[in-house]
């Protein structure tokens, strides 16, 4: 989930399915020219974690983490956005935050490094796993995974938290892990904290049931259902962190309670469908 920055965003009703492929690197250097880095004549795919991506001094070579090999094209539009925006613009920022959130949820599910650690305490990992669990529960009348990994992160500069989409190695769906924004921990943050556990778990739904990933038509029906935001940004302020100070907070939050039954705009049959017919 991202605070608002930007007009555009990657959020349409027939982007339903985004199968995860595999590319070499021949197939993803003809990805790139196509996306005007014509000027790239060589990709190299490393399995190095401390640099996600890196440019030649001729630009002719550009050197990627492994977990690019299964990026979707959202995703291959920030590598390529990376080798042709201008250093210092705004694009050029936009491109590293989205290729990070690739990485972080991608890296361990596909064997390509360790897990990614949580900067969170253990009382806090508890609590927000008891949360978890109340509101799927209430909200999502238990059809959610009954456990979950739930990371705390404290590199999200924009972000308050995202969901790393996997598949099993016989195809089925999957999620490797919930991670959220440490600040949202931080008092005075207790509404943004509901509302991006709610928007997560909507895209947890989307996915395993309808294969929907992203902000579409599918998301939106759940997330309207569940009661929060059906936006891909927000308008909510985050309360953030002074410096690298670590966050010993453990919210008390006010659940909800679950949401009334209501005839929504479109039928879980009708969801089905859709998604079917994105595919």
């Amino acid at each position: 989930m991202n605070p608002r920055r930007r007009a555009r965003q990657v959020d349409s009703d027939h982007q339903l399915s985004l199968a995860l492929s595999w590319l070499s690197e021949d197939e993803l250097l003809g990805a790139l020219r196509a996306r005007g880095a014509a000027f790239l004549r060589e990709i190299r795919f490393r399995p190095n974690r401390s640099r996600l991506i890196s440019l030649s001094a001729d630009r002719r070579r550009l050197n990627l983490h492994e977990c690019f090999r299964a990026a979707p094209a959202r995703v291959l539009d920030a590598v390529a956005s990376f080798t042709t925006a201008p250093a210092r613009s705004r694009a050029f920022r936009d491109s590293i935050e989205q290729m990070r959130e690739w990485h972080e949820g991608q890296v361990a599910e596909y064997g390509l490094g360790d897990p990614l650690a949580s900067c969170g305490t253990p009382k806090q990992l508890r609590y927000l796993e008891s949360v978890y669990a109340r509101l799927n529960a209430s909200h999502f009348r238990g059809t959610l995974p009954a456990s979950l990994p739930i990371r705390l992160s404290d590199r999200m500069s924009r972000r308050f938290g995202h969901v790393s989409y996997a598949r099993t190695p016989l195809g089925e769906r999957k999620v490797a892990e919930l991670a959220l924004n440490i600040d949202l921990l931080l008092p005075g943050n207790e509404r943004a904290l509901l509302d991006t556990l709610l928007h997560e778990m909507a895209h947890i739904e989307a996915w395993l049931v309808y294969a929907h990933r992203e902000h579409g038509l599918i998301w939106r029906e759940v997330a309207r259902r569940v009661g929060c935001e059906a936006k891909a940004c927000t308008h909510m302020r985050l309360r953030r962190r002074r410096s690298d100070a670590p966050v010993m907070d453990v919210p008390m939050l006010h659940l909800p309670a679950a949401p009334q039954p209501a005839q929504p705009a479109k039928s879980a049959s009708g969801l089905r469908r859709a998604a079917h017919q994105g595919a």
